[in-house]
């Protein structure tokens, strides 16, 4: 189950296998689940659905990391490292069997949507999974740049 655990590893090793600012591509591997907020209106017993539903869309992912983009200086630079996360987030949500139907990919233009239904949305293993390989990617990165201090130290 691609989780937010799932999600910040995935964005955490693009982020640093890209040697791309980590910390912007992690919170873009979570832009799409701002439409988690939905939880809160839904607990107030308010109808959100139309309002928030977009916000899991390509589209409505590209607007947020844009809002998001002008907070920083190097705005391009800051909505490419969000997009990138993001990408992460879809292309992981795109093997799940979601109970809610698929993700509207193609939204506005089409309500149609699309999953693999490869992993259960409860499948705990998937994050299992994803730790362990974090994990594995955390000491390669770690081997990485000590080789790079030994190297620039030789010279």
């Amino acid at each position: 189950m691609p989780d937010w655990t799932t999600h910040v590893i995935a964005g955490w090793i693009t982020g640093k296998a890209t040697k791309m600012n980590v910390t912007l591509v992690v919170i873009g591997s979570l832009l799409p689940d701002l439409v988690k907020i939905q939880l809160v209106f839904i607990k107030l017993k308010i109808n959100t659905h139309g309002f928030f539903d977009p916000l899991h869309t390509p589209v409505g992912t590209l607007l947020v990391a844009l809002l998001i983009a002008f907070l920083f200086p190097a705005v391009k630079k800051a909505f490419l490292f969000l997009i990138a996360g993001a990408t992460t987030h879809y292309f992981l949500d795109f093997f799940l069997e979601h109970v809610t139907g698929g993700m509207k990919l193609l939204f506005p233009f089409s309500w149609k949507e699309y999953q693999i239904h490869l992993i259960s949305s409860d499948n705990y293993w998937m994050t299992v999974i994803a730790v362990i390989i974090g994990i594995a990617f955390y000491f390669i990165f770690k081997k990485m740049e000590k080789e790079k201090k030994c190297n620039i130290q030789k010279e």
